[in-house]
């Protein structure tokens, strides 16, 4: 018996997670759900966070965290016009954890396997490193690519 059943909404199907190799991101629905067996939960998941047809990756959800106000005690700007953020010595953790949920790993994510992210960013110049510790700042092409997407996000709300 399943106290909660994990699906995932793929092609307008229901398909049972692991069926399939995709992460998942829990979709926000009524408190109420329709479940099998009626009496359990369901989490409903989605298919991996797309934008604009491809997956999400970490700078954007980092840059969702950054707008977040309840997530200042993790992750913030400093200063935001210029896309320097920090994340918190103290709850740095809290943010890997997040987006390990975020793209459906199974085992919890640290920020020491997130940091390795960061650095392929820094790689690539989509993110630049700051000379002060767990500083960090989106280069301006990327700064402005995630400022535009919001935009049109917060235009469609």
């Amino acid at each position: 018996h399943f106290s909660r059943l994990s699906i995932c909404v793929f092609n307008q199907q229901l398909i049972p997670m692991s069926a399939h190799k995709l992460s998942v991101q829990v979709i926000p629905l009524p408190k109420k759900v329709t479940t099998f067996p009626p009496t359990h939960t369901m989490l409903v998941y989605k298919s991996v966070s797309m934008i604009a047809g491809k997956r999400l990756r970490l700078f954007h959800f980092l840059f969702e965290m950054l707008e977040d106000p309840g997530m200042a005690h993790c992750v913030s700007w400093v200063p935001s016009s210029a896309g320097v953020f920090r994340f918190s010595s103290t709850h740095k953790e809290r943010v890997a954890e997040l987006w390990g949920q975020r793209k459906g790993n199974r085992r919890p994510m640290t920020y020491q396997k997130m940091s390795r992210a960061l650095r392929n960013y820094i790689h690539s110049g989509e993110i630049i490193k700051v000379r002060k510790k767990l500083t960090y700042q989106f280069s301006g092409a990327t700064l402005t690519t995630l400022r535009n997407q919001q935009g049109k996000k917060n235009a469609l709300h």
